[in-house]
């Protein structure tokens, strides 16, 4: 009943609910699992952290999460590597941590340029919470890397 060329629906028969159905299900379907999009600045040739991310549950307890490259960049590399990281008391967005001063296991994204390349990249990753299906911040996330 319900079938797609590129991201409109078509829809072949009578029913209009059918119809209403195919319609709902292609904006689902082209719904971006884009988390987020981030950017760094960085300088050419060195290893830089441009994210991290770790989870924990309401009693602090840590999360496992897994960051996947999904698109590598094409002017560098990108290491992901589990550190144990301190909670600070006031997070990225500015808002204060409940679980402040305990540490926890954090995924920690580097990219490093190829030598002497100045510009912009960018590159794709998977970030999933193994023990939260349902952790609002599962998604791809897109970097944009300006090399100085």
């Amino acid at each position: 009943m319900c079938a797609s060329v590129g991201m409109t629906p078509i829809y072949e028969g009578g029913d209009m609910r059918i119809l209403a159905l195919c319609s709902v299900l292609a904006v689902v379907a082209s719904a971006s699992a884009l988390a987020a999009s981030l950017s760094a600045s960085v300088p050419s040739g060195v290893k830089t952290n441009v994210a991290e991310h770790s989870a924990r549950n309401k009693d602090c307890v840590a999360e496992h999460v897994v960051v996947k490259i999904t698109l590598p960049p094409a002017n560098g590399t990108v290491t992901i590597t589990e550190e144990n990281k301190v909670v600070p008391p006031v997070g990225k967005l500015g808002g204060p941590q409940s679980c402040a001063g305990h540490t926890i296991p954090t995924a920690v994204v580097y990219y490093q340029s190829k030598p002497n390349f100045k510009g912009t990249d960018r590159f794709k990753y998977q970030r999933t919470n193994e023990d939260n299906p349902d952790d609002r911040l599962n998604g791809e996330i897109e970097i944009a890397v300006t090399v100085n």
